[in-house]
């Protein structure tokens, strides 16, 4: 536990380093909204085509893989959905609930993965990104636009007013992260990477990627934004924490799947939600505010939970 806890230690730095510069402004008004582009559009999009491009899609284990981590997004879903109509929230309420269970930080994800795991631990992780940022992109697209109902006649004449094809295309066609997976993996299964040159630059980058987003992320941090969340966040984050980690495990123990594959896709089930959840909350009408708040106090959760649930794993799958 304590070797465990020393690889996880700098990573929680650098959050904790990022909110405190965005704290006192340091080094410039506006500077960290430009890193998190940064990341976005560049780095993080680089660190992804390097891994996917590197995995041997050969392997059998990886349509296992995959079922794994679609199960449990789909128990997980279904969880939440439960429990917001037990709880009686609303429609936005229920769907930043849902985004709190089923969305994970792929970059917390990855910096795990690298720490804990070196650069066989990453490409598993790239691995399950390439298999869960689209699905999840698309199951809360078409979700919340379903729970909050069709547009008013007004809302349909508004050009503000995105359609679901149009939602779709953007999270998906226009992702960057996306747009990179499909990259690597197409060019890594026409057999042409290494690509001369590309390939070298993107590894360059992808040096610089993980501590990079990990400031941003804790830049993004708002302690401002907590109120009282009450039952809609212990339940959305008994999702997050519990059920969804939970359910890959048991996914594992089922397929008799152990070691390091186990151990990686068990650590998307305990990081948490992602940052950008707020800024789809905002454009498909759920509750920015509360979403806000369950990703702050989620962050800082995990801080706690994330060794403990590490830990439980490797005694489990080791």
């Amino acid at each position: 536990m304590f070797s465990l806890s020393m690889a996880i230690i700098p990573i929680f730095l650098l959050l904790m380093a990022g909110a405190l510069c965005q704290r006192l402004r340091f080094p410039m008004e506006g500077f960290w909204s430009g890193v998190d582009k940064l990341t976005y559009w560049l780095l993080f999009p680089a660190l992804l085509f390097y891994k996917t491009s590197q995995i041997d899609f050969s392997n059998p284990l990886l349509s296992q893989y995959a079922l794994i981590l679609l199960c449990a997004l789909v128990i997980t879903a279904i969880f939440t959905f439960v429990s917001a109509w037990f709880v009686k929230a609303t429609a936005p309420t229920a769907s930043s609930m849902l985004q709190a269970g089923v969305r994970f930080n792929t970059f917390i994800v990855l910096a795990l993965a690298g720490s804990l795991y070196g650069n066989d631990g990453l490409i598993y992780a790239a691995l399950g990104a390439s298999v869960l940022i689209p699905s999840v992109n698309v199951f809360l697209v078409v979700s919340m636009v379903l729970m909050h109902g069709k547009p008013s006649k007004s809302d349909r004449g508004n050009a503000l007013y995105p359609s679901l094809p149009k939602l779709l295309s953007g999270a998906l066609i226009r992702n960057p992260l996306i747009i990179s997976i499909v990259l690597g993996s197409g060019l890594n299964l026409l057999g042409l990477t290494p690509i001369p040159v590309l390939s070298e630059m993107a590894e360059l980058l992808s040096k610089a990627a993980l501590p990079m987003v990990l400031l941003a992320v804790g830049a993004s941090v708002r302690l401002e934004a907590i109120r009282s969340v009450g039952i809609f966040f212990v339940l959305s984050t008994i999702a997050r924490f519990v059920v969804f980690p939970l359910s890959i495990g048991l996914m594992c123990w089922w397929l008799g799947i152990t070691g390091l594959p186990a151990l990686v896709a068990v650590l998307f089930g305990v990081v948490p939600t992602a940052t950008s959840a707020y800024a789809l909350a905002r454009q498909l009408g759920g509750d920015a505010e509360r979403m806000a708040a369950f990703i702050t106090l989620q962050t800082i959760l995990c801080v706690v939970t994330l060794p403990v649930s590490v830990w439980l794993s490797q005694m489990a799958f080791n």
